[in-house]
């Protein structure tokens, strides 16, 4: 393995990026993936006979490692995918779909608006248990009223 002396301007140029980082509220998320790339990086440039030989001298279980972390990728690449999907979906007329469910939402918008109002972070597992409560008519929303919304009546 190779190592590599920093010297003050690259120790200069690794705070800043770090800062700069911090300053979105989902650096960490970000600063994971980079870090991923770079293991998975430098364990690609190694010898794969090397490594096989590794692996089968007992250490079977980091072949199950990488198989699992393979899945939670999977997960949130798909996951993240399909919400850039539902983004591009583009409702026509607003005038026809008010009051109605739109297409790629699973909460009525009663919901989302109550749940919004009530709760800072959302989307949140609180915030959307609260929205299906509003669509369901078991929480008032921001009218007061109860009432069902499609479409869970």
């Amino acid at each position: 393995m190779k190592i590599k002396k920093l010297n003050e301007s690259d120790i200069k140029h690794l705070v800043k990026r770090v800062l700069e980082q911090r300053e979105s509220e989902r650096y960490m998320f970000f600063s994971n993936l980079q870090q991923i790339r770079r293991q998975m990086d430098i364990l690609l440039d190694m010898d794969p006979q090397m490594v096989e030989d590794i692996i089968e001298n007992g250490h079977d279980w980091a072949q199950d490692h990488i198989a699992t972390a393979k899945e939670s990728i999977d997960q949130v690449f798909d996951f993240i995918m399909n919400k850039e999907k539902e983004e591009d979906v583009v409702i026509i007329d607003s005038e026809m779909s008010e009051g109605k469910k739109k297409s790629g939402t699973k909460l009525c918008s009663r919901g989302k608006a109550a749940a919004k109002a009530k709760y800072e972070v959302y989307p949140s597992a609180y915030a959307n248990g609260y929205a299906v409560q509003v669509c369901q008519g078991k929480k008032p929303g921001l009218d007061g009223k109860k009432k069902c919304s499609p479409p869970y009546c």
